[in-house]
């Protein structure tokens, strides 16, 4: 399990309890989350709108389908989990209505997302610079991806351009959340660490480098030398 799949599942086992038998993931990618979830012997669903993806996630033996959110409907499910894939979705109060009328009495509505618009200058002076000592030992991948994100780290303005408009922003998921759910349970969460991901060479040490990342950054964090831009959401029908 790669670390960044392993950084969600800990978090969405944290909520699944003995009794939640049937479980949706809505935008299950290549499906490790969805397969580490079937291993621990819940009955999952998964979602893509990516044949490539929804392929991927079947070779791992998930019961994934490719069809878009909020279109899709099997049933009732004991949880359902938005693994940063809610910020794509539209109209979001429809889809977090259609969430809600999908769950069981008590069942969860699970997200992890980000808040794209809360990095601020100094954040993201210490993430370029944490990308550049990756960049000077070897430890990414020299490549488009790389440099669209070093550009974007550049300035508060460029990280904005960067930011594709019609995604929601996490504060307009946190207000859709809690006028259809009522209370809603929310923590900020490391984040960074996934761009890391994306552009990091292959190593045997890839793990262990984002988890200490990861790490770095909650730790940051929480004394408010940097902003945390991860945000996690846990609503109960």
């Amino acid at each position: 399990m790669r670390f960044e799949t392993r950084y969600t599942y800990e978090y969405i086992k944290r909520f699944l309890s003995s009794k939640c038998r049937r479980v949706l993931e809505v935008g299950c990618g290549a499906g490790e989350l969805a397969a580490c979830l079937s291993n621990d012997g819940f009955s999952v669903a998964a979602i893509d709108s990516d044949c490539d993806s929804v392929a991927a996630a079947r070779r791992l033996g998930v019961d994934a389908r490719i069809a878009k959110w909020p279109d899709f409907a099997d049933g009732q499910f004991d949880a359902i989990l938005f693994t940063r894939s809610l910020h794509h979705i539209h109209p979001l109060a429809e889809s977090i209505k259609h969430a809600a009328k999908r769950l069981v009495k008590g069942g969860l509505m699970i997200v992890e997302d980000f808040a794209y618009e809360a990095a601020d200058e100094k954040t993201l002076h210490w993430f370029a610079s944490a990308l550049r000592l990756f960049e000077a030992t070897g430890l990414l991948s020299t490549d488009e991806s790389l440099k669209k994100l070093l550009s974007a780290t550049q300035s508060l303005k460029a990280w904005r351009e960067n930011y594709e408009p019609e995604l929601h922003a996490a504060a307009e998921i946190d207000v859709q959340l809690e006028k259809v759910f009522g209370p809603v349970l929310r923590e900020n969460a490391a984040y960074y660490f996934r761009y890391v991901a994306n552009v990091i060479s292959a190593t045997e040490k890839r793990d262990a480098i984002l988890q200490a990342f990861a790490e770095q950054e909650g730790t940051l964090a929480a004394d408010g030398s940097i902003v945390a831009v991860g945000r996690r959401f846990v609503a109960r029908r």
